[in-house]
């Protein structure tokens, strides 16, 4: 309740996401449908009483959603066009008040852009969300450039668009134009003044596959690996043979560089330890290729879908120097992961004679991986 009149939520849920090539109102966002996600925002909120969701093909799955949440009121059936579906949810408004309609498919919508939109539309009749254009807009006309618009007066338009229910019936009544994009466009021709509020750019429309791929979970691994230096082995370190007196001590080539990746990369999707994957009482891993072990990661990563956003590392070793051989051990990483160098970080530190790396006894190695899922 605001000022003694109800505020209600119309949510548009009824697209059948033609440009997406499927219904992402009930896709899933952290086990979450997108609908849903855009619900709870209003359900949530302390100014919204009441919730009528839009929905089309999909009503039975939004009924059942709905039924979760104590302020939807009703789910209706809608139209061919948006303006249509949301003439629908108006119709079940029975008092007077604001309304605040929403694309279901703007699942971040924070509770500050709807209470303050709702707080602009009381005093204004009609007020919509809103975020500067960031890029140079040009008019053009078979693919020539006409003129270029001034962008400090350029915006877009988000949701919840928030008006007067009164007024909003009143002008359906005398326009039944559902070619109408957005809500505010109805007020606009009948000559009130839109208020515009703070957008925010997280507020976006899902609305091709594109946006669909920016929901990816970004996951952090941790990694961490130690080895002896002792006589008669290699050193080697990010698949690089390193010429020196000692080398590591290991079941497999003890590359301790490629352990910690490796551990890292297999914690980011909570796979275990390399350990589990290739235990040191297994004969198939004796002297293996740590880079091998590495491309076997790698197909697990591809298995769940994930991608590897970047990968950073840090040597602890004080003897011997590394620095020429680091630009080496990141090409071979990012070769066997199959990503750009310049996501694989290799770093090599001394430990100032502290410590059993300090001292020549052992090499050790943290890593983290970020990879999007």
């Amino acid at each position: 309740m605001y000022n003694d009149k109800k505020v209600y939520a119309v949510i548009v849920a009824a697209g059948k996401g033609t440009r997406i090539g499927f219904d992402k109102m009930l896709y899933k966002i952290d086990g979450t449908p997108v609908v849903e996600k855009s619900v709870q925002a209003f359900e949530n909120n302390k100014l919204v009483d009441s919730i009528i969701v839009v929905a089309g093909e999909n009503s039975d799955n939004i009924k059942q959603i709905s039924e979760k949440y104590s302020k939807v009121i009703s789910v209706v059936k809608g139209g061919s066009q948006r303006a249509e579906s949301v003439a629908n949810g108006l119709k079940e408004i029975k008092t007077e008040g604001l309304v605040a309609v929403h694309d279901g498919a703007r699942p971040y919508v924070s509770d500050d852009i709807i209470t303050n939109t709702i707080i602009s539309a009381e005093k204004t009749k009609a007020a919509i969300p809103c975020v500067p254009v960031k890029d140079t807009i040009k008019m053009g006309n078979n693919k020539v450039v006409e003129h270029s618009l001034q962008r400090d007066k350029l915006f877009i338009t988000q949701t919840p668009q928030v008006f007067c229910v009164e007024t909003y019936k009143q002008l359906l009544e005398n326009n039944k134009d559902f070619s109408i994009t957005d809500d505010a466009q109805l007020f606009e021709n009948a000559g009130y003044k839109v208020s515009i509020c703070d957008g925010s750019y997280e507020n976006y429309k899902i609305t091709t596959i594109d946006d669909i791929k920016v929901e990816k979970k970004m996951r952090i691994g941790h990694g961490y690996d130690v080895h002896r230096l002792v006589e008669d082995r290699k050193l080697i370190l990010g698949g690089v043979e390193i010429e020196y007196e000692k080398g590591l001590l290991g079941h497999s080539d003890a590359d301790v560089l490629t352990h910690a990746i490796m551990d890292s990369l297999l914690g980011a999707l909570a796979l275990g330890d390399i350990g589990k994957h290739f235990p040191d009482t297994d004969d198939a891993y004796k002297g293996a290729d740590s880079l091998y072990l590495l491309s076997c990661v790698n197909k697990l990563i591809k298995e769940k879908g994930a991608e590897i956003e970047n990968i950073d590392s840090t040597i602890l070793c004080q003897k011997p120097k590394l620095a020429k051989h680091i630009q080496s051990m990141r090409e071979n990483i990012a070769k066997v992961l199959e990503i750009d160098v310049d996501k694989v970080s290799v770093k090599a530190t001394t430990e100032e004679g502290l410590g059993f790396t300090g001292n020549g006894e052992g090499i050790a190695v943290h890593a983290i991986s970020l990879i999007n899922i």
